[in-house]
């Protein structure tokens, strides 16, 4: 376990570790895992991520979000919906990280405006 975690911090910071096993080995993993709790935690931070993204979604939802989404084709109006129910993290991070960055360039192009303008 030390060794993947470690391998997949070396290769991608941000991704956190999964280990896939069979029936016998993932038993024998999860006792590792109950015994060293401290370093080796559950799912915990995929889960909180989960339910962010959910809450996330109740906000947005009648919102335009999922149109506009649609409209500028970054995905389909099934795939737009489904970000609201946060169905595919990795996705729906991408969504808001999406989201926030055109709202960021719409931002600066207002300010240019306005300096322009005063």
């Amino acid at each position: 376990m030390d060794i993947i975690k470690i391998a997949v911090k070396t290769l991608n910071p941000n991704q956190v570790p999964v280990i896939a096993a069979d029936q016998l080995l993932y038993s024998l993993l999860k006792q590792i895992q109950w015994s060293y709790r401290a370093t080796h935690d559950d799912f915990g931070g995929l889960h909180i991520e989960a339910a962010f993204e959910c809450t996330i979604g109740n906000w947005l939802r009648d919102s335009g979000w999922t149109n506009a989404l649609t409209q500028a084709k970054v995905a389909t109006s099934g795939t737009a919906d489904s970000f609201l129910k946060a169905s595919h993290i990795t996705r729906t991070r991408w969504a808001h990280q999406v989201s926030a960055c055109a709202l960021y360039n719409l931002m600066k192009r207002a300010h240019a405006i306005y300096l322009q303008v005063t």
